[in-house]
């Protein structure tokens, strides 16, 4: 092995220990990657904090150790977008059905307006684009529709108390 495929190879270890949390290679002072590891761990949950402000009340103390085991397991892409990263959050709590109900919304206002590419760079939609889908907990569905100019139109359904304002059965749609 030359010493330029070696010192690739030294490079691609160190990335994975300051990215994912892989062993630190050997030859590097592991105290200091450790540290550099931790800082760059947080610059990223503090960039999902921002952009996701809803996400990260809605877990309250539990989103800093919730992100970071599943930040460790999903590198950052290589331009790393804060919104594509609490995107690709939100998505695996709701795989894995610990999304928070509330945000089910907050999640088809943004695929409304942005698209993450296969290569995660976000693209804003333009057009008239309809998106439907169940909502996490009450199972009921729920539309967004973007219209040109960027206005997005929610109607999301939910159960309202029988009275004269609503007759029995129908659920009236609420837009923003």
């Amino acid at each position: 092995m030359s010493a330029r495929e070696r010192q690739a190879r030294a490079q691609a270890e160190l990335v994975r220990a300051l990215g994912v949390g892989a062993p630190v290679p050997p030859g590097f002072d592991e105290a200091r990657v450790l540290a550099a590891a931790q800082s760059l761990m947080s610059k990223r949950r503090r960039g999902v904090e921002r952009a996701w402000p809803l996400l990260a009340s809605a877990l309250g103390p539990d989103f800093a150790p919730r992100f970071e085991q599943w930040a460790r397991s999903n590198p950052m892409s290589m331009e790393p977008d804060s919104r594509v990263e609490g995107r690709r959050f939100a998505q695996a709590l709701r795989d894995e059905g610990r999304l928070p109900g509330d945000l089910s919304r907050d999640l088809l206002d943004f695929d409304a307006s942005w698209r993450v590419t296969a290569s995660g760079e976000l693209v804003r939609r333009w057009g008239i684009v309809l998106i439907a889908r169940r909502h996490d907990t009450t199972r009921r569905r729920q539309w967004a529709l973007r219209l040109p100019g960027g206005r997005v139109l929610r109607w999301a359904p939910e159960p309202h108390p029988q009275g004269p304002m609503a007759p029995p059965g129908v659920d009236v749609p609420r837009g923003t």
